[in-house]
């Protein structure tokens, strides 16, 4: 999760995790290398599709605990403004997903619900 600015280059060389950027002046993808990651709008939970969970959660849960972590352990203001104006802001945030971990986490669902309608 990034609350500030980041370099000219984010995310080069970049093939697992997500990132979370919080990105209020929406000119993030100027300064991000899109040969290795898609840079999306983070979505509602409602509207997440539920292969692409990352550690089982959807992008806004995992997020919104990660906003309030860090506010609760650094009082952070720009994390508490977040927090309290969150259904506004939360669409300023981009999710910054590499292709390789797309496509692990994709087969891994596509895996799982085979094994489970073998059951």
């Amino acid at each position: 999760m990034v609350l500030g600015d980041t370099g000219r280059n984010f995310a080069a060389g970049m093939s697992g995790g997500i990132a979370y950027v919080y990105d209020p002046k929406e000119n993030f993808e100027l300064r991000c290398n899109p040969s290795m990651v898609d840079v999306e709008r983070l979505l509602p939970m409602d509207q997440q599709a539920s292969e692409n969970l990352h550690c089982d959660k959807y992008d806004e849960e995992l997020l919104k605990h990660l906003v309030s972590e860090h506010h609760k352990r650094t009082g952070s203001l720009v994390a508490e403004k977040i927090l309290a104006e969150w259904d506004l802001v939360r669409s300023k945030f981009v999710k910054v997903f590499p292709h390789e971990y797309r496509r692990a986490l994709t087969e891994l669902a596509q895996r799982n619900k085979s094994e489970r309608e073998a059951a």
